[in-house]
């Protein structure tokens, strides 16, 4: 595979759409979409603004990237027993953002699958 079809790879697994994508790595959506597509290159500082974009949207979205790149197998972290102590030491605010966090997260996910009507709707983050 390309460098291309792997970057698009991480995109879709990990449900980053390429409009807000593109807006945070201050390229425009048509660019990243003819760069995804195999019809453009971007410069190397560009395509390290769209990695750092995209883990920003999406946490570890850059490291299986780079998994897939590397021809690495993707390792599957085992992150539940610090999730749990971590929850646990949350205060307030901290739980807040960590709510909003899955909510957004959720939100990538579900718009990925057909089965959820009026998903906008459902999480106003």
């Amino acid at each position: 595979m390309q460098v291309h079809q792997l970057f698009k790879q991480a995109q879709d697994r990990y449900g980053i759409r390429g409009k807000e994508l593109a807006k945070l790595a201050g390229i425009s959506a048509n660019h990243l979409s003819e760069f995804r597509m195999g019809k453009a290159w971007v410069s190397p500082e560009v395509f390290m603004a769209l990695l750092e974009a995209m883990d920003s949207l999406a946490p570890g979205s850059r490291l299986y990237f780079c998994q897939l790149l590397a021809q690495e197998p993707v390792k599957k972290v085992d992150v539940e027993p610090k999730l749990v102590e971590l929850i646990e030491l949350a205060d307030d605010d901290e739980m807040e953002a960590a709510m909003i966090a899955i909510g957004r997260k959720w939100k990538r996910s579900r718009s990925c699958h057909r089965h959820t009507e009026n998903i906008d709707n459902a999480i106003a983050v």
